[in-house]
């Protein structure tokens, strides 16, 4: 899971400065946004290809 730390965090997700993207794993980041440390970022599915224009 990716998150967005809403704050200075130290400890087991080692040291992350305010606004810092990283990732940990799904049961680490549920407890992170439920005590209001991180916010889950959203991560864009990736684009379809336009389809070629038959000629």
């Amino acid at each position: 899971m990716k998150v967005i730390a809403l704050g200075a965090l130290s400890g087991a997700t080692g040291d992350r400065e305010k606004g810092e993207e990283f990732v940990v794993d799904a049961k680490l980041g549920t407890d992170l946004i439920q005590r209001g440390l991180v916010t889950q970022v959203a991560e864009a599915a990736p684009a379809d290809k336009p389809a070629k224009a038959k000629e």
